[in-house]
């Protein structure tokens, strides 16, 4: 489990924490589990080597779930890749000014316990200015309708088996059916299609596929036997979400089809299921993405089904310093991860802040029970941080 940052600074220059190391340690763990599985697509470079412990199939890996990790072989048992923690920390999705000039946080988060943060957290939290208690003090309330904008990316590589993206879908709903009221959402699956990128935004045909129409978007998550299962297009994925069409050539007054480009919803959460690294973008690389996630303060949470060679440092370096990653064996295993961060998404909270503070030229920090995030100027962030 890979914890978000909460001091903002570019994720590689974070000393491997505790949640790295053991991320980049069960890389190698998974790497014995599935020597009997072999193979090599959709992004996946294959089993290094074989291993006769833990001889479980590809299909009992794909199926298990973490009610059969008790009943296990000896040789299974034991190995920690199986426990996925819930994702925790503080979460600001967007910030604004108003037409009064208050500044407006937008927050949500889950303790370390596993349990969503509610109202009254929120009532106890403090909020200082650059160090220094924020005077006059700052108000707290439930977020108003309709400020959540959510793009859900789904990896169709062939690698990706249909058990997995079943599941996937089923977390995606959990997520739709806790989002705050009036939020609106797109659907991105992404793979390739004759050496090019094939990537299908839903629901509809045709562009704005944005809704709040929440049986559409359930419907957009279901398994989409159309989208070809080939190689991995996960950075021109992210882009499309996060841009819309990348034919626009980051011109952010083309259209409004991008998750940054959403007039009028401050908020925005991307979340990205993937389990194999990038093999098949033409237009944008990883250093693209991360640049373009950081210069939009766009939050991201990264969902990895670990695979062999799968580069889990990819993960957390698009998670970026607002978001998170987590990998687990099967999306099984990542509904635990899934369940209290979706439900405190129905929680999401506004902080505000008087222009008596000052707080134009100050770092903003929010602290929860110990839980922190902070921001800073600008708070107002257009469709231009797209111009990377």
């Amino acid at each position: 489990m890979l914890f978000k940052s909460t001091n903002h600074l570019p994720s590689r220059g974070i000393p491997l924490s505790r949640g790295r190391q053991f991320t980049l340690f069960l890389t190698g763990i998974l790497a014995l589990l599935l020597a009997a599985c072999g193979g090599s697509d959709g992004g996946n470079n294959g089993i290094a080597s074989a291993a006769a412990r833990c001889t479980l199939t590809a299909d009992e890996l794909d199926n298990l779930t973490p009610d059969d990790v008790a009943a296990l072989p000896k040789a299974c048992q034991g190995i920690s890749f199986f426990d996925v923690p819930s994702i925790v920390g503080l979460y600001i999705l967007g910030t604004e000014t108003d037409i009064d000039g208050n500044l407006k946080l937008y927050v949500h988060g889950v303790k370390q316990n596993g349990d969503p943060m509610t109202l009254a957290d929120f009532q106890n939290a403090s909020v200082t200015l650059d160090g220094a208690a924020a005077n006059p003090a700052a108000t707290v309330a439930p977020a108003p309708d309709g400020v959540l904008s959510m793009g859900l990316l789904a990896d169709y590589s062939g690698s990706i088996t249909d058990i997995d993206l079943n599941g996937l879908g089923d977390l995606y709903d959990v997520i739709l059916n806790n989002a705050p009221a009036n939020f609106e959402a797109e659907v991105v699956n992404f793979s390739s299609l004759n050496g090019a990128p094939a990537i299908t935004v839903k629901p509809g045909a045709v562009p704005p596929h944005w809704t709040g129409n929440l049986n559409a978007l359930l419907a957009a998550t279901d398994v989409d036997p159309a989208q070809p299962r080939e190689n991995t297009s996960l950075y021109d994925a992210m882009g499309t979400g996060l841009m819309g069409p990348l034919a626009d050539a980051y011109n952010p007054f083309a259209d409004d089809y991008g998750l940054v480009e959403r007039v009028g919803r401050p908020a925005t959460l991307m979340m990205v299921h993937t389990d194999g690294r990038d093999n098949i973008s033409q237009v944008l690389a990883k250093n693209d993405v991360v640049s373009l996630i950081e210069s939009c303060r766009t939050t991201v949470i990264m969902l990895g089904t670990l695979r062999s060679e799968f580069d889990a440092q990819v993960l957390e370096d698009l998670a970026g310093s607002r978001g998170a990653a987590v990998n687990a064996l099967n999306t099984n295993f990542l509904e635990e991860a899934i369940n209290a961060y979706a439900d405190s998404l129905g929680n999401l909270v506004v902080f505000t802040l008087s222009p008596d503070t000052l707080f134009a030229d100050k770092t903003v920090e929010i602290d929860v029970g110990g839980e922190t995030a902070s921001e800073m100027a600008p708070f107002d962030i257009g469709a231009g941080c797209q111009v990377i």
